[in-house]
């Protein structure tokens, strides 16, 4: 009987430049800490039990690919060791900017076979506007430079509702992103918490001050048109839309963020990362000084953790399950949890499918395509 799958996830938390959007755990510069990090990555990784079969790897940010590639190895080396089994697929997301460059023969020689480029934008006015702090020619040289040394699987995130883009500048970067004739596709649009969730880190005070002149100038109905535009472009160019923010070529979706999606048990290192084990979830310290000091002590570096009561985890079930084009599994609900969702949470579904968010076929229960963009007003009738 074949073991179950696992997957980690290894946060490294440098940037060149911290955008004021982001809500992940980040630092700017520091990069002469990186050695050291690298260093506590592997320590925080010994002290971490290794069940399962190891099936992905997912280096997120920040900015992964400030790690050297000999760095971005030795964990790779260390993970196989750790679980005895080679994962399929190893991401790291990298910034195309020319000043970022990462040694991408080195990365792909170290084991990653799947980049994530945050290219955010192919519209230098868009881009302005984003401070991101590189331009759409470095975009499409990033790229080209990942493909050159061999890289198969390359996704790309592209940003939409940004202030100032119309419609037509949407249509215009989704062109010149199609172009490029990417793998994988991930479309964001922009959020800009004033107030983040528990999960998020919390804006700088510049950054809150960024996002406090750039929220007036949103408009939620441009957004939405945005987004739908980009689903019709997208499906006539060939691409499967699997995920609410999602599209891949056939046979490219996301491994390891499929695992998420489907409650699969994963490990995070590095601050700030999460990890489930199916039924507890825990959390490591987010400041840089004291994970390096708690790894350092040869200390697991955990902030918290909670064991999540059942019905938590059937809601998650349900919103996670509804993250997918294709809905989630009522037998696999049932199976689980006991209760067909349909009779477990039949005022919701009902409001649900009158309000036309989410429809049932068979087996399936799933989001329409007006649901799709109204997924957080779905979900509320469902929370426990």
């Amino acid at each position: 009987m074949p073991l179950p799958t696992h997957h980690l996830y290894v946060h490294v938390p440098f940037c060149r430049l911290v955008c004021a959007y982001c809500d992940f755990v980040t630092v700017g510069g520091r990069s002469a800490e990186i050695p050291r990090y690298a260093d506590a990555l592997l320590a925080e990784l010994a002290l971490r039990p290794a069940s399962g079969e190891l099936a992905t790897i997912y280096f997120g940010g920040g900015t992964p690919s400030l790690l050297p590639a000999a760095a971005v190895a030795r964990v790779v080396e260390a993970a196989v060791e750790r679980w005895g089994s080679d994962p399929a697929e190893v991401t790291l997301e990298a910034n195309p900017s020319a000043r970022e460059a990462p040694e991408w023969a080195g990365l792909r020689a170290a084991g990653v076979n799947r980049v994530s480029l945050g290219i955010q934008s192919l519209r230098d006015p868009e881009l302005v506007t984003l401070a991101r702090g590189q331009t759409a020619a470095e975009g499409l040289s990033a790229f080209a430079a990942a493909r050159g040394a061999g890289f198969e699987n390359l996704s790309i995130d592209l940003i939409y509702g940004i202030p100032g883009q119309s419609g037509a500048d949407w249509r215009e970067g989704l062109a010149r992103a199609l172009a490029l004739a990417p793998d994988h596709l991930s479309l964001y649009a922009l959020q800009l918490a004033l107030e983040p969730d528990e999960w998020a880190a919390s804006p700088r005070r510049g950054a809150l001050r960024w996002r406090q002149r750039m929220v007036p100038r949103q408009d939620d109905g441009l957004a939405a048109a945005q987004y739908e535009l980009a689903e019709e472009l997208l499906q006539a160019a060939g691409y499967h839309h699997y995920e609410i923010s999602s599209w891949a070529r056939p046979g490219f979706e996301s491994r390891h963020n499929a695992a998420y999606w489907e409650r699969r048990p994963y490990t995070g290192i590095g601050a700030g990362a999460h990890s489930y084990d199916g039924a507890t979830r825990s959390w490591n310290v987010r400041d840089l000084d004291r994970y390096l000091l708690q790894v350092t002590a040869n200390q697991r570096p955990m902030e918290g953790a909670e064991e999540l009561p059942e019905k938590t985890r059937a809601f998650e079930a349900i919103a996670l399950g509804l993250r997918r084009v294709a809905g989630f599994s009522r037998a696999a609900f049932a199976a689980e949890f006991g209760e067909d969702p349909l009779a477990r949470h039949a005022a919701a579904v009902d409001e649900t499918e009158r309000a036309g968010l989410i429809e049932v076929e068979g087996d399936a229960v799933r989001l329409t395509a007006r649901g799709r963009l109204l997924a957080n007003e779905a979900l509320v009738a469902f929370a426990p």
